[in-house]
């Protein structure tokens, strides 16, 4: 299958790499199916893009919390884990959304409402955590603070 990015132009990707969010993600409640792409020439950035496969527009840059934080142990609430087909919490992987402004240094990522898939199906949605400790906006490049 072909998708159109803003950052990569035409590209193929396989159809079993999309992942569906039942719900969509909050504020693109009706963007259904994304697909997570990387870099050619940068293979171990932990920088992706999780673009919307019918809407080139439509993209997010994502990052693994862990290369954000040092330890990222979200509660997951169970409810979740039934929407997601999931078992057990190895079927998962997370992914905090960033925002970049124009001073790279600025950039925070939302450690409050990740997006989790179930590695194993691709079924995927955005999450509201329960812990206190997690901010929605979270500097990556000063870790003592966050962001107002």
């Amino acid at each position: 299958m072909v998708i159109e990015t803003r950052e990569f132009g035409f590209i193929e990707i396989n159809e079993e790499d999309i992942l569906k969010f039942p719900n969509g993600i909050y504020g693109f409640e009706d963007i259904k199916e994304y697909v997570i792409l990387k870099q050619n020439d940068e293979p171990d950035s932990p920088v992706m893009w999780m673009q919307a496969v019918r809407n080139m527009h439509i993209r997010f840059i994502i990052l693994d919390p862990l290369s954000v934080v040092d330890e990222y142990k979200p509660d997951i609430p169970e409810s979740l884990f039934e929407e997601l087909g999931a078992k057990s919490i190895e079927m998962l992987r997370l992914f905090v959304i960033a925002v970049v402004p124009k001073d790279i240094k600025d950039m925070t990522v939302n450690l409050k409402s990740p997006i989790v898939v179930n590695i194993e199906n691709n079924t995927a949605a955005q999450v509201v955590l329960e812990n206190p400790e997690y901010p929605v906006r979270h500097f990556v490049f000063k870790r003592s603070e966050v962001a107002i």
